[in-house]
């Protein structure tokens, strides 16, 4: 049922608990199931809603409630696939800019360009490289520092709509770790796309896949957090993120933690 069925009343707060469950996706659980879902998260933050609106003495249509309550949660579920295709084709522009996959003028035939974007996509999952900025001033390792992952986050979490998680005392002085990994979940999807075909292609989310890299990633954030030297390097770097995006954009030998292809830096 599309959300211009409704009410204007009912709009508007539908429109509040479609920003609440993106809250809920991005802060708690980014991989929500269907089966639970609807008559959990997603019916929980419509009654929430509803008992708001009643104590500032909102009159919401009568009615609407009762009849359509599980069309709104399941508009609410909904909303939760799109929010992360959205995300994932905001990412889709960036990723091909900010890892440079084009092939070099040397590759003159086809084969030759796939196989050398195919190379570029490897060597940056390889470590799982393509989370790190550039080293800071002592020449040490910046985790999860990469201008694509703060584009993204800044695009996605920080934008300008209705919905925008901003609003949200959640986000307004720090990038939460789970809305950083799935951000980096999606941006690895798209690199191993690359790695596998040497273009982008217009595919659907693969959740399984998603949620495995978003555990792998937090338990990399979570090592990064505990070190003496990195873990307030991430903090100040998820602030100093916040920050810009609520202003409108205006020695000792490296430790390594690694699980295959997944790995971080502390040097």
């Amino acid at each position: 049922m599309m959300l211009v069925f409704y009410p204007p009343l009912w709009m508007k707060l539908l429109d509040e608990a479609k920003a609440r469950i993106q809250l809920h996706i991005a802060t708690e659980e980014p991989f929500l199931r269907l089966e639970t879902a609807v008559d959990g998260q997603c019916s929980e933050i419509i009654i929430e809603l509803v008992v708001k609106y009643q104590e500032d003495s909102s009159e919401l249509e009568a009615g609407f409630y009762p009849q359509h309550k599980r069309s709104m949660a399941r508009m609410l579920f909904n909303d939760m696939q799109t929010f992360q295709s959205e995300i994932k084709k905001l990412a889709a522009w960036i990723v091909p800019i900010e890892y440079n996959l084009s092939a070099p003028k040397s590759a003159t035939t086809e084969h030759e360009r796939l196989e050398a974007v195919k190379q570029k996509a490897t060597a940056f999952l390889e470590g799982a490289k393509f989370l790190r900025g550039e080293c800071d001033s002592l020449g040490r390792a910046s985790n999860f520092a990469h201008s694509a992952l703060w584009n993204i986050c800044l695009a996605v979490y920080y934008s300008n709509s209705v919905k925008s998680l901003c609003q949200y005392v959640e986000f307004q002085h720090f990038v939460p770790y789970k809305a950083l990994a799935l951000v980096a979940a999606i941006v690895h999807s798209i690199r191993s796309t690359y790695e596998w075909h040497g273009f982008s292609k217009a595919e659907s989310l693969n959740v399984g896949e998603l949620e495995d890299s978003c555990q792998r990633l937090l338990v990399l954030m979570d090592t990064v957090a505990l070190d003496t030297y990195h873990g307030p390097k991430l903090t100040a770097m998820l602030e100093d993120w916040a920050q810009t995006g609520m202003t409108g954009f205006v020695v000792k030998d490296p430790i390594l933690v690694k699980q295959g292809d997944w790995e971080v830096i502390l040097d």
